[in-house]
């Protein structure tokens, strides 16, 4: 069928359920000229989906596929793709990676450019020098021959010529490019034969260029032309003069490029380290000299103006962030960019703006001369203008020779201070002051940012201009938040299939643990009922074991658990801040295919979460620890406050915060079952993703953000229980396992399934202690019924193992758990003790003692004559026989407590607090819904609540 014409770039055997209908749908779309929007799970073939039609359409209407994404390893697998295509039908591919990676003495751009336009010209220059040479060669045989004098006359004025034009030779020589230069000078097709001949990846090529004394990003931007495919990352195709290049280096237009976006809910975030507009502070410095140096080039008003205002702008920054730190602030930045507020995310006041208002204020006394807004962007125009030619004059001077290659500072400044006046109360614009230490001079500088909170002005215009577009990924929905934060306009085609894979080959369990608030993830309950989680995940598992936390720090946190936890018969490789990802991921991958197992711990947003595939034995269970929300420092607020202001109130939280945090965690649980034979668990260790739980935790929950599909597959589980359903569900997959063991290239010493004996206790520890917070009733099961499961489960079995394929097992070392556990104990009361003899608690406690000694002092006349007579003949036979014998005890327990941490509560209040602690239900000191304000008062009054 002639709709059907993409299947000659199908390289399969057949096709995966659906497939057909994708790819036909897909190449429907495009030749409309249209967009689509395609969510695929593993196992789609999405890559090849797209990918064929998109090349038959493009081959019908001459036109050029650039396909795109962010994640090195789907680069590779495009390669691959592309490989098979090409030995089906001739293609011409072109791979690409950034000039920096490129290019052999990693120039910067405008260098590059300089070079460049020097190589061609010096090429050029030596070309009629070479003419001058043979000229005067024709001239002085002429002479021999003819010995007329003026064939001697033309000979002597070429001579003088060619003279005249070799320093100019030698310097231009100095300024260009060698590797060009090689390439223009050769400009043979042995290289076009050599790339087109297969698909050649950069590092390829990179080897072929350097071995002839060449530049591989070079020899690719001449070949553009002759590509039928481009394969390159976002950053060749969202950054505006980027793509311009390739489009003038392909002679094409927009219309001619169908876009294949991979991975593309990550376009948001890429897109707006391109909208986004920095300037440091020394920059500004920078160009106040300049216009000094250049003050002949200026008109007199514009020129004090300039320095006038851009003096103000500097001492603005300045000031604004010397204010904000302080001395004590000071002291803690370090060489990393710190963000320092000078803008409420909701309100937007920005503190820089206000005071250089104010400074134009005073200016306009001291000059008479009045600088509205408008003024001054005005004036920044002119003064651009004139920065521009100041540094076209530096650019030339070096292409001359005449000089190193200097930067003009004047234009950037300008250009910045403009748009910060334009934009700077915008809401997709939000103002940051950021402050670092220089490495070099230990000095202070600050760095203004104008940070782009909806990045639309670079996807929109892309989008409604290319010939069309697919932008595919395994989590793209919902759709229409997709179309609304990218700024699409045009019709698009709306494609989701979920996995085909067999359902009885995989299980996704949501564990009844608290939910980890960023309040409670300290909390000793959790942190244990979270550990033990994670003990019985990796002891039942037969194969590796993949876990995702919210952050770096908690990775690193649980790692060190992990590690004494098991000690040396469990690899625990850790992926955080300082390691090598890819030669963890390697070793990772070792163990599992050897048949071996290992424990790999990273975080949600690391680089391990998403674009690696840990098919076959690479993962057997991957476990999401926590929902992993990303700090809700004042960008993300501020971007959450944008999506309110543009997309309506209630926007923001879901299209800036929730829908992308539920797309990592699904990109984290695609990571196991990649393939219709492989089988594992997903483990979600949070109460927010279980069904049963959504009425009780209201907007908490979160388990109504997965599509339908995967919800549905969602089984809510009690921590006690996961241990038994991990064991029943890779019970059915023994025999595929030993098989698996036995095909593997070698053996791997200390795997299988961990045997402890000290896994029940660690559950009957983590459920006692939880016991008293009554929170945790509202999540399933009660832990005081968790702790008695247990317990009978223990007694029955005190070895609490299922032993998996008879492998050796891997022991839990407990006392070095307890010891962890000891010591996370000890550093809480540490935090106990510091914040209730915090300073601040004194001054409430002076008050209370004076309102008691007051009340004391007034009513002693009337109080003594009625409790002696009266209230003491009762209160005494009561209090010796019965309240005596339990109050000893206890205040002898109390008083002992209060010595052990002598040395820590030194205020007499506090020791009272100590004394009546056992009369009080602690958790209404601790419950997490109090302020510290309440606790204060609280711990004051504590004597008298019994």
């Amino acid at each position: 069928m002639e709709n059907e014409s993409f299947m000659k770039y199908f390289t399969k055997k057949e096709c995966y359920p659906n497939q057909h209908e994708a790819m036909a749908a897909i190449a429907n779309a495009l030749k409309q000229r249209s967009g689509v929007l395609f969510e695929g799970a593993c196992g789609t073939g999405k890559t090849l989906s797209a990918l064929a039609p998109a090349l038959a359409v493009a081959a019908e209407n001459h036109q050029v596929v650039i396909i795109v994404t962010n994640v090195h390893q789907q680069m590779v697998q495009f390669i691959s793709e592309a490989r098979g295509i090409r030995r089906k039908v001739p293609l011409n591919v072109i791979v690409m990676k950034g000039k920096q990676a490129m290019c052999p003495d990693s120039f910067d751009y405008e260098e590059c450019r300089a070079r460049s336009e020097n190589s061609y010209e010096l090429v050029k220059a030596e070309n009629e020098a070479a003419m001058l040479l043979r000229d005067l060669r024709d001239a002085t045989e002429k002479f021999r021959e003819t010995g007329d004098p003026s064939w001697r006359e033309d000979a002597e004025d070429l001579e003088k010529r060619f003279h005249e034009a070799e320093p100019g030779l030698k310097k231009m020589r100095s300024v260009s490019c060698p590797y060009l230069y090689e390439i223009i000078k050769s400009d043979s097709p042995v290289f076009r034969t050599w790339l087109f001949d297969d698909v050649r990846s950069p590092e390829e090529i990179n080897e072929y260029a350097a071995e002839r004394g060449m530049c591989g990003y070079e020899l690719l931007k001449k070949e553009l032309k002759r590509a039928d495919l481009i394969i390159c990352n976002y950053h060749h195709v969202l950054d505006p003069d980027i793509f311009s290049m390739i489009l003038g280096r392909m002679e094409r237009s927009p219309e001619d490029v169908i876009l294949i976006f991979d991975e593309a809910h990550n376009i948001e975030n890429a897109a707006r380290s391109h909208s986004s507009i920095t300037i440091p502070e020394r920059v500004i410095d920078r160009a106040i000299n300049e216009i000094e140096e250049n003050a002949h080039r200026f008109p007199e008003t514009i020129r004090e103006d300039a320095e006038r205002l851009l003096l103000a702008f500097y001492d603005s920054v300045r000031e604004t962030w010397n204010f904000k730190l302080g001395p004590a602030g000071k002291n803690r930045i370090g060489n990393t960019w710190t963000d320092i507020r000078i803008s409420d995310p909701v309100e937007r006041f920005d503190i820089v703006r206000e005071r250089f208002m104010k400074k134009l204020g005073d200016l306009e006394k001291t000059t008479g001369r009045r600088y509205t807004p408008e003024d001054v962007q005005k004036l920044m125009i002119a003064v651009s203008e004139v920065g521009s030619m100041i540094e076209n004059s530096y650019y030339e001077n070096y292409k001359n020779g005449n000089g190193p290659l200097k930067k003009s500072y004047i234009s950037g400044s300008a250009d910045f201070l403009s748009a910060y006046l334009l934009l700077s109360t915008h809401p997709n614009y939000y103002p940051i002051l950021n402050v670092r230490r220089d490495r070099r001079d230990n000095e202070i500088y600050g760095r203004l940012e104008l940070f782009a909170c909806i990045p639309r002005n670079v996807t929109r215009d892309l989008f409604n201009m290319v010939g069309g577009f697919v932008l595919m990924s395994a989590t793209l929905r919902p759709f229409s938040m997709i179309k609304e934060t990218l700024g699409i306009e045009r019709d698009c085609t709306e494609i989701a299939f979920g996995t085909t894979f067999p359902e009885d080959r995989r299980r996704t369990f949501a564990v009844s643990v608290p939910p980890l608030f960023s309040n409670r993830r300290n909390d000793i309950a959790v942190s244990n009922t979270v550990e033990l989680c994670l003990i019985t995940a990796i002891r039942e598992t037969p194969g590796n074991v993949l876990i995702y936390f919210q952050s770096s720090a908690e990775a690193e946190k649980y790692t060190s658990f992990l590690r004494a936890a098991f000690g040396d018969s469990l690899p625990v490789l850790s992926d955080v801040a300082g390691t090598s990802s890819n030669e963890i991921r390697e070793q990772f991958f070792r163990i599992g295919e050897a048949g071996g197992k290992a424990v790999l711990v990273s975080y949600i947003l690391g680089t391990l979460s998403e674009g690696v595939d840990f098919r076959h034995g690479r993962a057997r269970s991957v476990i999401i620890v926590g929902v992993g929300y990303p700090a809700l420092n004042d960008r993300v607020r501020a971007v959450e406050t944008a999506y309110d202001t543009v997309f309506g109130e209630g926007t923001g939280w879901e299209f800036s915060i929730l829908v992308p945090t539920i797309r990592r965690v699904r990109q984290a649980m695609g990571r196991v079952v990649r393939s219709p034979t492989d089988y594992g668990i997903r483990i979600l260790l949070d109460a927010r993703y279980q069904i049963r739980a959504a009425r009780s935790l209201g907007k908490y929950s979160v388990v109504d953000s997965f599509p339908d599909e995967e919800r549905r597959e969602i089984i809510d589980i009690s921590p006690t229980d996961l241990g038994k359903e991990i064991a029943a569900f890779f019970e059915k997959f023994k025999d595929e396992e030993n098989e698996f063991r036995k095909s593997s290239r070698n053996g791997y010493e200390g795997n299988g399934a961990a045997e402890t004996n000290g896994a029940a206790d660690c559950f009957r520890e983590t459920a006692f202690i939880s016991s008293d917070d009554p929170g945790r009733r509202s999540y399933g099961s009660s832990l005081p019924e968790q702790a008695s499961e247990i317990d009978a489960e223990y007694e029955t079995d005190p070895g609490f193992s299922v032993p998996v394929n008879e492998e050796p097992e891997t022991s839990v070392n407990m006392p070095a758990v307890k010891e962890v556990r000891l010591g996370r104990r000890r550093r809480k009361d540490s935090e106990w003790c510091r914040h209730y003899s915090d300073p601040a608690s004194f001054p409430f406690l002076f008050m209370f003692l004076i309102f008691l000694f007051r009340f004391l002092s007034r009513f002693y006349p009337v109080f003594l004559p009625v409790f002696l007579p009266v209230f003491l003949p009762v209160f005494l036979p009561v209090f010796l026989p019965v309240f005596l014998p339990v109050f000893l005890p206890v205040f002898l327990f109390s008083f002992f407590r209060t010595c052990r941490i002598l040395s820590v509560c030194l205020f007499p209040g506090q020791m009272v607090y100590l004394l009546f602690r056992p009369f009080i239900h602690i958790s209404w000191i601790n419950a997490s819904s109090h302020s510290s304000f309440v606790k204060y008062l609280f711990c004051l009054f504590s004597p008298w609540s019994f």
